[in-house]
């Protein structure tokens, strides 16, 4: 699945002063410009995640700046929209807009965390024209859910996956046989992924089996884990799924007895 656009943040551009000033009635020169920011919304893109998106434009925030200077930062977008601001003319601008930050993401709903959409556009003002930026915001997350087989729930009182980005082992999350099917945790993902760690504790383990998962962009990841057989013949296998689409299926343990 490709990275999903959710929302476009277009700009219109002659652009401007030092501060980026926001005047009803801007006077042009040339070494100054004008944004305005405007509205997008593609509707007609399909979320096929297990969670439906449901975010408000108008709480997105919304921030610009010019090489290492902040112009303005974390303005709510529906309090800015239709406002022009004036600007130098210079080569150097980036507009940046997303639903939370990513602290916020990953640590809401008790750091289960939770869908990011955001996007980034770099521009160049030029003196006296008219240009028009467009900002695609998509999903900045990807998410995990767990499933484990009817013989698993049937056979065995404690069972567990735990995960943690391998970048952030402080933040682990696990899910067990409390809460695996009513939990999804969100991770962070930029352009060039992110490792994951996992960690499978089950009784038909002689010890807990550890490995390592690399999400992409945008996408839901589902791990499930079965054992098949009877007695001394039983194999645990875990079942990586990507967007519902299954992409690979790993033997853990061969010949254990599902009763240890």
């Amino acid at each position: 699945m490709n990275k999903k656009i959710l929302y476009i943040l277009s700009i219109t551009g002659l652009l401007s002063f030092s501060a980026c000033s926001n005047d009803n009635s801007p006077v042009l020169s040339n070494e100054t410009g004008e944004i305005r920011f405007s509205l997008v919304d593609t509707t007609e893109v399909e979320i096929t995640t297990r969670t439906s998106l449901d975010f408000d434009i108008n709480e997105f925030k919304v921030s610009l700046t010019r090489g290492n200077y902040s112009v303005f930062s974390n303005k709510r977008y529906g309090d800015i929209a239709e406002t022009s601001f004036l600007c130098a003319a210079r080569n150097d601008y980036l507009l940046t807009a997303e639903s939370c930050t990513e602290e916020e993401a990953e640590n809401a709903n008790d750091g289960w965390g939770q869908f990011r959409v955001a996007g980034k556009q770099a521009f160049a003002v030029i003196a006296n024209q008219s240009n028009t930026v467009t900002v695609y915001c998509g999903l900045a997350s990807s998410s995990v859910n767990v499933g484990f087989s009817d013989f698993v729930v049937n056979t065995f009182t404690n069972y567990s996956i735990e995960f943690h980005a391998t970048d952030a082992s402080d933040r682990k999350l696990t899910f067990d046989e409390s809460n695996y099917s009513s939990k999804t945790a969100y991770f962070n993902v930029g352009e060039s992924g992110r490792e994951l760690a996992y960690t499978v504790t089950l009784p038909a383990l002689e010890t807990p089996y550890s490995g390592t998962l690399n999400l992409e962009p945008s996408k839901n990841y589902n791990l499930s884990i079965k054992v098949e057989g009877e007695n001394t013949n039983s194999t645990v296998t875990l079942g990586i799924a990507v967007d519902d689409t299954l992409l690979e299926e790993k033997v853990l343990t061969e010949k254990i007895s599902p009763y240890m």
